[in-house]
């Protein structure tokens, strides 16, 4: 799930017209460039989500790993079907259903006494161990979860707004934006999506 260097794409965006106001967009736009809520109506623009390349077939020429950085379609993958985040298998363990999930304090937000968002996907039980040996982030604060379910949140996103003397101007880098805030969507370029995990039950160590 985590980029390299090669699938990273800086093309230029911009505000453009739609339906009488300003959205954000792609100068050279593309046929999947928005994403819509999951229950938006016909006219609701979507939100623009980032671009990437997806380079994991061809190794030679991906580049190294970027850590910090997220492939967004890929994540968007794992959390539209609940997949892997190492291997990319279903994570739900298939017995009781629940979903293993790695927490950490930089990734996760508690919405009630056991609930809460997070942009990180889940973790099948048998790829934890070799999540916990490769990835830095999660050996300094990351907590093992059970999850009976998932509902689409949001996304994170960076914002933008027209700017006076610029195309347009930054207000804000990971900024959690909800599906149903449909006044933001235009302003937002979406780096990763956000689900909203229910019945969360530590694992005892």
């Amino acid at each position: 799930m985590i980029a390299y260097s090669a699938e990273l794409v800086t093309d230029p965006i911009e505000f453009e017209p739609y339906a009488g106001k300003l959205r954000l967009a792609y100068k050279n736009p593309k046929a999947g460039d928005w994403v819509k809520a999951p229950s938006a109506s016909a006219w609701e623009p979507g939100i623009l989500r980032a671009r990437v390349r997806d380079l994991r077939d061809r190794p030679a020429t991906r580049g190294p790993e970027r850590m910090r950085k997220l492939h967004v379609r890929r994540q968007w993958r794992c959390m539209d079907k609940l997949l892997c985040q190492v291997c990319a298998l279903p994570a739900a363990d298939r017995q009781t259903g629940l979903i293993p999930w790695l927490l950490t304090r930089t990734a996760f937000e508690a919405t009630g006494l056991r609930s809460g968002r997070t942009n990180a996907p889940p973790t099948c039980a048998r790829c934890i161990p070799k999540a916990l040996e490769e990835c830095p982030m999660l050996r300094s604060s990351v907590s093992l979860c059970t999850v009976e379910g998932v509902k689409p949140a949001g996304v994170l996103a960076d914002m933008y707004r027209p700017g006076i003397v610029r195309t347009l101007e930054s207000t804000g880098r990971n900024v959690f934006v909800a599906w149903d805030d449909y006044q933001h969507h235009p302003y937002a370029l979406a780096t990763s999506q956000m689900v909203e995990l229910q019945g969360i039950r530590p694992v005892p160590s």
